[in-house]
């Protein structure tokens, strides 16, 4: 027995669904089946590491730079300096 799934979408993206799925002779159904099957097929992603580009190698930390180090290493100098 199948599951019944309702979406409710924007008209501007159902139409891009069903433009899509018409150039790759899928009905509707068949093709949100498949893409979502591709989805979850492919598994978790990895994250990145470091989200915070603008502050990506501005601080020499001398080990790793992520977004929480430089969090803490900035809340540091921040007491620090105003000591």
């Amino acid at each position: 027995m199948t599951n019944v799934l309702s979406v409710r979408l924007p008209s501007s993206l159902l139409a891009k669904v069903d433009r899509k799925a018409a150039s790759l002779g899928r009905g509707r159904a068949e093709h949100v089946r498949q893409v979502l099957e591709q989805d979850v097929a492919g598994g978790e992603r990895k994250s990145r590491r470091f989200a915070s580009l603008s502050l990506k190698g501005r601080y020499a930390l001398g080990r790793g730079s992520d977004n929480a180090a430089v969090r803490k290493a900035l809340g540091r100098r921040a007491y620090e300096k105003d000591r």
